[in-house]
């Protein structure tokens, strides 16, 4: 006995370097690489992670770790609207003591909310448009004194609202609508720092608790049950059934269904030709109509417009069918729209039908208009004449394709629906608009921030998006066809989001002849060669030019009456040694030590523009080329003292960080001014 104490005393000193080195959660530790790797693993699709990877470190100076956020070690993940489904490894995260914000809105996880209660030093968690499901612990908030931002809006929790949230002393915004939380709101005080709240669109009841009493009625709209005061009025209990009345109720459902058989008999017996009635976009209302006026004067207008937007004939909300789910793909139909993508939830035609709305613009492929439904989601509406070059299993086939496509810099579509006559196609509407409305339109404060860095950054973004249609569109000879400046979105932080990309083998010859621009590119005008990827590169060189000097294009025009022949333009500029006087001069001045890098970039537009297709670069080579100029201009920019990189990853993670949590790139700090976009600009687009 004397010997085992006598070599326990031996042993003791050693018991804390045994355990040192062990991770918070009692696991031995992980490199930095290693537990990305992991978490990386933990998901079912992560293709769009394929940066991460062996090779680098995520904090290297030169890192090219997608949506990893560095301040000398790993503290944010940017990785919301990548289609990432499966598990989120939380033992992963957890090797992370630095980690304070986190972004996983925007994907398609299901299931139970993972246990980010765990990670106790998070200041910001965004969960947004997911779909998890199941409750929240009740003591979810006890560890989370540092919390500012929680956004779980969007998906189908349910159970009630943890009564532990009163241990979340730092909440600023709590973001719970949308969801399926039940019973009554918890009778604590929320945090006195907690400014933003939101839990409409639920399930909950009773009466509101003084201590939520200074938010205001929006927070809780959508729960019918749920009550500011006790008035006889208004119920703030849901009924409960008692066998009588579920005898009255099944009754009553009887009733009511002998009577809607003989409405449908009525109906049917007096039915008339429906193709000549139609449904509806919206109602009549006093709208503003913002656009791009005409290339001679390109600027800014608005004009008072009443109208309504007729887009479908009863017919067409008549039947009901559906496609094969596959990833984030819905293929759900209410009324013959079709979801392909549930990033913004599912919505029928009805809901087409009663929301509010607003023309944006037409050109050759078709009008697009701005549909705001009642529960909140905003979409942009195509309406396309003639997409009529296939057969509907092969158009339903191209649309299911086009709706899975994700990236950073590509806007998927959401929803079609098909006629014989006429499609609609249904995105996201992105307010700030266009590529073309910010560098042509009103010259406002987004105009203001397109700097030299901020053009840059387009261009490599549009760039990449191509890099990835070209490769996602393998089998197309034209993966995108109609690229310019009123195709290429920009998000909250001028991230560019391309769109009407794929279009080109739905439309018929004509139709496609005549409306995208790469039908204009000399190998097709000058050679007649049939148009390919490397006339999407000649597009590409044209909003290079655009970006650089700030003139609109004339190629962009049907006859070239109007704007400016920017080809003829920097060629001459080129061969006469003056390329300075080429670049505009809103941001000349203040970048000029970044002139020789200008320059580059604009050898990299006129070589794109090389009228032998032979000889012109794909679109491979050409992004490289701008990733090359990139880390120049972030090199020389924080050289002397300003940024270089003016965004994040998400423009759904940008919106929803402040400016306490706003994150810091590697490359310098985030640019001030690009907080300051417009919530008013239209979306507006030539194609």
């Amino acid at each position: 006995m004397a010997v085992a104490i006598v070599l326990l005393l031996l042993f003791l000193p050693f018991v804390p370097l045994a355990f040192s080195g062990l991770s918070p959660n009692g696991a031995p530790p992980m490199s930095d690489v290693a537990a990305l790797l992991r978490l990386k693993e933990s998901f079912t699709n992560s293709s769009a992670l394929s940066t991460w990877s062996e090779a680098t470190s995520p904090c290297d100076q030169n890192s090219t770790w997608y949506g990893v956020v560095c301040e000398g070690n790993l503290t944010g993940l940017r990785l919301s609207g990548l289609g990432l489904s499966g598990n989120i490894d939380i033992d992963a995260l957890l090797q992370f003591d630095g980690l304070r914000s986190i972004s996983f809105d925007n994907n398609s996880f299901s299931g139970p909310l993972p246990a980010f209660e765990r990670l106790t030093a998070l200041k910001s968690i965004y969960l947004s448009d997911n779909q998890f499901s199941g409750a929240l612990p009740d003591n979810f908030f006890i560890h989370l004194n540092h919390l500012k931002k929680l956004w779980l809006d969007g998906n189908h929790i349910t159970g009630t609202i943890p009564s532990s949230l009163g241990y979340a002393t730092s909440l600023i915004e709590l973001h719970m609508e949308r969801n399926k939380f039940e019973g009554t709101l918890p009778s604590i005080t929320p945090p006195p720092s907690l400014s933003s709240l939101n839990v409409s669109y639920n399930d909950l009841e009773g009466t509101i608790p003084a201590g939520f009493n200074k938010f205001d009625s929006s927070s809780f709209e959508g729960n019918p049950y749920l009550c500011s005061t006790q008035t006889a009025d208004k119920p703030c209990q849901k009924h409960q059934m008692t066998p009588n009345n579920s005898k009255n109720i099944i009754s009553i459902c009887i009733v009511v269904m002998i009577v809607m058989a003989l409405l449908v008999a009525v109906v049917q017996a007096v039915k008339t030709d429906t193709e000549s009635s139609s449904y509806t976009l919206g109602v009549e209302r006093d709208l503003p109509y913002n656009k791009v006026q005409s290339p001679t004067k390109v600027g800014g207008s608005s004009r008072r417009n009443s109208f309504s937007v007729t887009l479908w004939s009863r017919r067409s909300v008549s039947s009901v069918h559906s496609v094969p789910k596959e990833d984030n793909t819905a293929g759900i139909s209410t009324g013959d729209l079709v979801i392909v993508n549930q990033n913004k939830g599912v919505f029928g035609m009805l809901d087409l039908m009663k929301a509010a709305a607003e023309v944006l613009g037409s050109g050759g492929i078709g009008s697009v208009y701005k549909a705001a439904m009642i529960n909140g989601v905003v979409v942009a509406v195509k309406r396309v004449k003639d997409m009529n070059r296939v057969a509907k299993e092969v158009f339903d086939m191209e649309m299911s394709r086009l709706g899975r496509l994700r990236h950073p810099n590509i806007l998927p579509l959401l929803a079609y629906n098909f006629r014989k006559d006429e499609k609609l196609l249904v995105s996201e509407f992105i307010p700030k608009g266009s590529l073309l409305y910010v560098l042509h339109g009103d010259r406002g404060m987004d105009h203001a921030a397109l700097d030299w860095p901020t053009r840059v950054l387009i261009a490599r973004g549009v760039a990449r998006g191509m890099v990835y249609l070209h490769t996602n569109l393998s089998s197309l000879d034209l993966p995108h066809g109609n690229l310019k400046s009123g195709n290429i979105l920009l998000a909250p932080d001028f991230q560019p989001l391309l769109v009407d990309f794929g279009f080109c083998p739905l439309l018929s010859p004509s139709a496609a002849q005549q409306a995208m621009l790469a039908f204009q590119s000399p190998e097709h005008l000058l050679s007649g060669q049939p148009v390919g990827r490397k006339s999407d590169v000649y597009c590409f060189g044209i909003v290079l030019l655009e970006l650089l000097s700030g003139k609109f294009p004339s190629q962009y025009l049907q006859h070239g009456k109007g704007g400016t022949d920017l080809i003829v333009w920097a060629n001459n500029a080129i061969s006469e040694a003056r390329e300075a006087e080429f670049f505009d001069p809103s941001f000349l001045e203040k970048y000029k030590p970044s002139l020789p890098d200008m320059k580059r970039l604009l050898h990299i537009a006129v070589d794109c523009l090389e009228p032998d297709v032979e000889k012109r670069p794909d679109m491979k080579e050409v992004t490289s080329r701008i990733e090359v100029v990139v880390a120049d201009v972030e090199r020389v920019n924080k050289n002397n003292g300003s940024s270089g990189e003016p965004a994040v990853n998400s423009h759904a993670a940008y919106v929803r960080d402040g400016a306490n949590d706003r994150p810091t790139r590697r490359s310098g700090s985030t640019n001030d001014r690009l907080s300051r976009g417009s919530d008013n600009a239209q979306v507006f687009s030539i194609s």
